[in-house]
């Protein structure tokens, strides 16, 4: 099994298995996407990385419209730039690519920073009470951890915009999401009872991480993933279709990309 990968850069710490990026006490965490995108960059830290070569590396076997590759490299910079004292991060290369300017260092890491703080503090009361106290600690915290990695993520579907007589996708991405294992799906009853803007309210009530879009037009299906938090499309991916069968098997296929996030 392959360790999980980290990379030292401009003053971060860019976690690439957990999606963090770190300097000092700073930490924030990276869309899938945008993560995707950054790691093929550090890569090849110092050469032109065409934006063919990032479209296929970010979203093989499927059409995405430039505005993504453009909007994730924006989200990139804006939110990296807080964190590293370096003027140039990402220098755009006009009509060909991008590439990551300062060195990279890679580090194999089979735990991360979290988990290794975390046990060592378990040690620490190991060492100073020890017998059925830390027991109780150890099988408490191991409870706790399990919890928290078998939440369900939740989500909300939002009604699919139409111009066609196709059946609704938002239907079929209810129907798959209640069949998917760690995806929970928030109803429409409570999302039609909140007036104003939904994302960050659905996200602190109800710790809502994600909603999915979709639209049907002209036999054009649009799927997108909004973060919550931030209102921004993390994601979107466009198929053609020509039957309600195409429909269900992208719709499916979407809530299964979704549930390996």
């Amino acid at each position: 099994m392959n360790k999980p990968v980290q990379y030292l850069s401009a003053d971060l710490l860019i976690c690439s298995n957990s999606g963090e990026v770190r300097q000092g006490k700073q930490n924030i965490r990276l869309s899938p996407v945008n993560m995707r995108v950054l790691v093929v960059l550090i890569k090849q830290a110092g050469e032109t990385v065409t934006r063919q070569h990032l479209f296929e590396q970010v979203w093989p076997n499927q059409v995405i419209s430039d505005d993504a590759l453009t909007r994730a490299i924006a989200d990139l910079r804006a939110q990296l730039k807080p964190l590293s004292s370096e003027t140039t991060l990402i220098k755009t290369r006009p009509k060909v690519g991008y590439s990551w300017q300062p060195p990279v260092k890679q580090i194999s890491a089979e735990k991360t920073l979290d988990e290794s703080t975390a046990k060592k503090k378990i040690g620490q009361v190991l060492l100073r009470y020890g017998g059925l106290f830390v027991l109780a600690v150890a099988l408490l915290y191991g409870f706790l951890s399990w919890q928290l990695k078998s939440e369900p993520v939740a989500l909300v579907v939002l009604p699919t915009e139409m111009t066609t007589t196709h059946v609704a996708v938002d239907a079929l991405l209810k129907q798959a999401l209640l069949a998917t294992k760690g995806l929970n799906y928030l109803s429409e009853h409570a999302f039609k009872k909140h007036q104003g803007n939904p994302y960050p309210y659905f996200s602190h009530e109800f710790g809502v991480r994600w909603f999915i879009e979709s639209r049907v037009e002209n036999n054009e299906l649009t799927l997108q993933l909004v973060d919550a938090r931030t209102a921004l499309v993390i994601y979107s991916e466009q198929h053609r279709v020509n039957s309600d069968e195409e429909l269900n098997d992208k719709a499916t296929a979407f809530v299964a990309f979704v549930a390996e996030l």
